[in-house]
């Protein structure tokens, strides 16, 4: 650390900081459960570098780093009307120049870009390193959510490809990166181990901790489960041992707190034609006795829901009797109550449900019984194959067995 860089003052404590030159040009990765400050350590490290003058590259997946841009100079990039540019009217090379010529710090929000972003975002990543060649501008790039595009399992992609070439090759040409992710587990090995700083936050899942062990020790792993919110273990190059650090809470809003109670409503409103009215479709063919009633409906819906008189509540209770009795009436009732076509209609949608539930819990379940497998049978080689095998069984036992059967009968 030079004589003019006092370092990143990230903790609560005055005497804990990070070397701004290690931090812009190294290779980190900061992990911990969701609610365990994994966000906020990104964002106080985000802002003392702003607030020292240094760009950075922020790839925000769920849009919740705005609130460096309303403090600080930033470029922002992305698809809502706060964005100074859309992200497909962007020339990369042009962006590149502009962050390593000229220092613009860029927020990259591609939490709406969907199947774009990968392409969108490689190409910009591909100009950045390109042009730090001459530039040799230091500057860091910050990723979150960095196992949806370094995962561990699932093979290698362009954008992949990219992001391990800027953690290999980056730090010759002052190119920095730090990936931030809730499981460990998830992420690329290739990338942890390029590392040299990292942030272990709490984490509590064994497959997760496993990670903490193999890189930092069993003493490690254990601590890191009972740590407290905002609180991570530092094991960095610039530090002679693991360090217990409590990191200080950002300046900046916080657009990805989770919401509580203090700004929701706590009144319902009344169930009458107004509302209903509102949500059907603006093109749907109207007409008829149906809307004549919804527009008497309309009248009841203007009552207070706190409004406990007897005639409030028999006015909610008969508009809602009347919609169910019109319903039937029409014959636009549901088509699981008036044909078999509509029960197959309900069934299908139960099927996908459940097919989701299954797909979305599938990689977590082959990592859990792999890691079964080996902690309690000793079965390492082919323990991955057959762990794959037996989630496929209980599949097939759990969910098209029952389907199969629930189709016959």
């Amino acid at each position: 650390m030079s004589d003019e860089d006092d370092g990143l003052a990230v903790g609560d404590d005055e005497s804990v900081r990070f070397p701004t030159a290690d931090v812009l040009t190294g290779r980190g990765f900061v992990t911990g459960k969701s609610g365990a400050g994994k966000s906020n350590t990104a964002s106080v490290v985000a802002e003392e570098l702003l607030e020292r003058g240094r760009g950075l590259l922020v790839v925000d997946t769920d849009a919740e780093y705005y609130g460096l841009a309303e403090r600080y100079e930033m470029l922002t990039v992305g698809s809502g009307e706060h964005c100074d540019l859309d992200p497909r009217d962007v020339e990369p090379d042009s962006l590149a120049q502009l962050a390593v010529e000229e220092n613009v710090p860029i927020l990259f929000d591609v939490s709406e870009l969907g199947a774009e972003t990968d392409e969108l975002l490689k190409a910009v990543l591909d100009a950045l390193f390109a042009a730090e060649k001459t530039a040799r501008h230091p500057y860091l790039v910050l990723v979150e959510e960095v196992h949806e595009f370094l995962p561990e399992r699932g093979g290698s992609d362009d954008l992949s490809e990219t992001l391990i070439r800027i953690a290999k090759r980056g730090r010759k040409r002052g190119l920095g990166i730090c990936g931030l992710s809730q499981r460990p587990a998830s992420v690329s090995k290739d990338f942890i181990t390029q590392c040299d700083w990292l942030v272990w936050h709490r984490l509590t899942w064994d497959n997760d901790t496993a990670v903490v062990d193999r890189v930092a020790g069993s003493e490690a792993a254990e601590d890191v489960q009972s740590l407290a919110d905002g609180e991570a273990l530092v094991m960095a190059d610039w530090e002679p041992s693991l360090r217990r650090v409590q990191f200080r809470r950002k300046h900046t809003a916080d657009a990805g707190a989770t919401p509580d109670l203090s700004e929701g409503r706590s009144t319902l409103p009344a169930i009458g034609g107004d509302v209903v009215a509102r949500a059907r479709r603006q093109d749907a063919s109207g007409g008829g006795p149906a809307d004549e009633d919804d527009a008497a409906d309309a009248e009841r819906s203007d009552l207070p829901v706190a409004d406990e008189s007897a005639s409030a509540a028999g006015g909610n209770q008969s508009g809602r009797r009347g919609r169910r009795s019109r319903r039937s009436a029409s014959g636009g009732g549901d088509l699981a109550e008036t044909s078999p076509a509509g029960a197959l209609a309900e069934l299908g949608d139960l099927v996908v449900h459940v097919f989701r539930f299954f797909v979305t819990s599938g990689i977590w379940a082959v990592d859990a019984v792999e890691e079964w497998l080996v902690d309690w049978y000793g079965v390492r080689r082919h323990g991955r194959l057959l762990a794959r095998a037996l989630v496929a069984l209980a599949f097939a036992v759990l969910f098209l067995l029952p389907l199969g059967l629930a189709t016959v009968l």
